[in-house]
């Protein structure tokens, strides 16, 4: 039987435009990702910039409180810039290597004592009042405190602030309370350099502060009064920070924290107590429950990110597709 001679041309003619459509969707897919991602090294080109220029007006910022004074009072034209009370104030020292010997007399020593003590106790709730009862014996405060339940046997948490000079009673105290010392360990952080640099920056602030005072006094105009105001706004901001991180420290430092656990010894007692296997039986058919709710919204969820990633893909590949059907059928009628 001869060959049908339709049916051999339409066999390349298919596959011409099966090859022609892989060929078309693979280049739409590329113009699109290429697309992106010059748009996102576009936008991390600008936030670099961004950066970069903060990072310059930061740095010019960054200049010594005396000199920051001397510039405003000559911007504003009530002063020389060669006028002697209104040279810059010297930039505090910064303690980067630990404070000096003068230092530490003249503030003492500044360290943050903290502790941790596990023990094993005879009754959890019992030890826990008398803990709170120590805090108070000392001269301290219960920060916080917490009992757990959990079958049976009990445990306590407590953190307790007592003055640094007696917290090595604390300690020894609280010890007595337990049946077994688990672990204990304690931990001294020196701040004094810290404390020193803030107590300096401090100062110079203030001092910074006495001088626009001093201006706000000579302002002739209210653009100067505004001005003035201005800045004194942020010299305060800056006081009132530094206020706040020396009150921190001082808090810290003279008040020491021990946080004690206090459990129970295991307890055997009678099944029909302790035991209750209906209640298991209800917990585990509630744990099912919620890991079938958990797959189904997983599937929901592959189902709908599923649809709303490969529609797109698919009508891509049809209007490649369609694409190509007409170049080719038009190629056709050319010929």
């Amino acid at each position: 039987m001869p060959p049908n001679p339709s049916s051999s041309s339409a066999r390349p003619h298919t596959l011409r435009t099966i090859i022609l459509t892989a060929i078309a969707t693979v280049a739409v897919l590329a113009v699109v990702i290429f697309i992106l991602a010059w748009n996102s090294s576009s936008g991390s080109i600008g936030v670099t910039g961004m950066m970069q220029s903060n990072d310059s007006v930061s740095s010019e910022a960054a200049v010594d409180y005396g000199v920051a004074t001397k510039r405003s009072a000559v911007s504003m034209g009530m002063v020389s810039p060669a006028s002697p009370e209104m040279m810059p104030s010297p930039m505090p020292p910064i303690y980067d290597g630990g404070a000096t010997i003068e230092d530490r007399q003249k503030v003492g020593d500044k360290i943050i004592r903290t502790g941790n003590l596990d023990l094993r106790v005879d009754d959890a709730e019992k030890r826990m009042t008398e803990a709170k009862a120590l805090a108070k014996q000392f001269g301290g405060f219960v920060d916080s405190s917490n009992l757990i339940d959990n079958g049976g046997v009990k445990t306590g948490y407590i953190t307790v602030r007592v003055p640094s000079e007696k917290y090595e009673e604390l300690i020894s105290a609280a010890k007595k309370l337990a049946v077994l010392v688990l672990s204990e360990n304690s931990n001294s952080e020196d701040v004094t350099a810290q404390y020193v640099d803030l107590d300096a920056r401090l100062k110079t602030a203030k001092a910074e502060e006495a001088q626009y005072l001093e201006i706000l006094k000579q302002a002739k105009t209210v653009e100067d009064t505004l001005k003035v105001t201005q800045a004194l706004s942020q010299v305060r901001s800056t006081i009132e920070q530094l206020q706040g991180q020396l009150r921190y420290l001082t808090d810290r430092t003279d008040f020491s924290t021990l946080t004690i656990s206090l459990t129970e010894q295991t307890k055997i007692q009678a099944p029909t107590k302790l035991w209750k296997p209906l209640e298991t039986i209800r917990q585990a058919f509630q744990g099912l429950i919620i890991v079938l709710q958990g797959f189904v919204d997983f599937l929901i969820g592959l189902a709908i990110y599923g649809i709303g990633f490969i529609l797109p893909i698919i009508l891509l590949v049809w209007l490649a597709y369609r694409l190509v059907r007409w170049l080719i059928g038009k190629v056709h009628r050319k010929k």
